[in-house]
């Protein structure tokens, strides 16, 4: 691996999941820690996004419980970090989250959506250098690898279509 490539990801599974009713989230997201952080653009009209989260596949409140089944949880084992959420057009659709502290090595991620958007997902180190290729979400859950020779990983998301909601999370590769 060249020195260029600071984040480097490899698609090792997809696997589609048609179901939007089911349930499951990463945890420790909730609340950021110090190692973690979450920036997302402003919201545009407070109307429109009551208006798209009503066109959710779920509730927000049952995000973090679908997210916890739909990627590795907190109860992992090898968990080290995770997020989970919901985006539109008219609330956020595009975020950064950081977790600044991961140490350098490979870890299998695994992210997840449920809706009719498309999330795309960009992984790099935190100087945004040597971004992976846009993985795109589409109703599904995809694994694949994240390399980083710096400590830091940055996840970015954009949305495209529907209000579509969205978990991620890393575990360690034994």
């Amino acid at each position: 691996m060249g020195m260029r490539r600071a984040a480097t990801i490899g698609l090792i599974l997809v696997a589609g999941v048609a179901l939007a009713g089911c349930t499951g989230e990463p945890s420790g997201s909730a609340t950021a820690s110090p190692s973690e952080s979450s920036s997302s653009m402003p919201t545009k009209t407070p109307d429109g996004a009551e208006a798209d989260e009503a066109l959710l596949p779920m509730p927000v409140e049952e995000i973090p419980e679908w997210a916890q089944k739909a990627v590795p949880g907190s109860d992992s084992p090898g968990y080290v970090f995770g997020f989970s959420g919901w985006m539109s057009e008219n609330s956020t659709a595009d975020d950064v989250t950081s977790f600044t502290s991961l140490k350098p090595g490979t870890y299998q991620a695994q992210f997840a959506c449920r809706g009719e958007g498309t999330i795309e997902l960009t992984v790099s180190e935190l100087d945004e250098g040597s971004p992976s290729e846009p993985i795109a979400c589409t109703n599904e859950t995809i694994a694949f690898d994240v390399t980083n020779s710096r400590t830091g990983v940055r996840f970015e998301l954009a949305l495209e279509g529907a209000p579509t909601i969205n978990a991620v999370s890393l575990v360690t590769v034994p």
